[in-house]
């Protein structure tokens, strides 16, 4: 088994820990270059960042519905988690297809986008305790 950090994990799931926390800084960058006027830096930016993301998404979801050996799941932390990753997930998608009328709309998809960056960093922040939880 190929292992990223060195866990007991499948590496399809310290993959996905990986581009998870490594958004976060992406996101950072993509909204200075929007900040700074340079839109096509932003959006590039922002589509890599999801497309990324959901990729590893996928890889994740596959990988820990067909392993052999599940660890128990923490239920709590999973939920909690899961209030934040869903919402997110859902808007940052809403704001990426929408992403064209935010030229007309900038005020709208900044509010959105902050809310976005709010569940995201949420969203990593608890993937890391159920990943500790999971395989820590």
């Amino acid at each position: 088994m190929l292992a990223i950090l060195g866990t007991d994990a499948p590496w399809a799931v310290e993959l996905f820990l990986v581009v998870q926390v490594a958004t976060l800084p992406v996101l950072g960058v993509a909204i200075a270059c929007a900040a700074k006027g340079k839109i096509r830096a932003h959006a590039t930016l922002m589509v890599s960042a999801f497309v990324a993301f959901l990729l590893s998404l996928i890889a994740f979801e596959w990988t820990v519905r067909t392993m052999d050996n599940k660890p128990p799941l923490p239920g709590l932390v999973l939920f909690i988690h899961l209030l934040f990753a869903i919402p997110g997930l859902i808007l940052w998608s809403v704001q990426l297809f929408r992403a064209k009328r935010a030229l007309l709309a900038p005020a709208r998809h900044r509010r959105l986008g902050r809310i976005v960056v709010a569940l995201l960093t949420a969203t990593v922040g608890t993937g890391v305790w159920v990943f500790a939880e999971m395989f820590g």
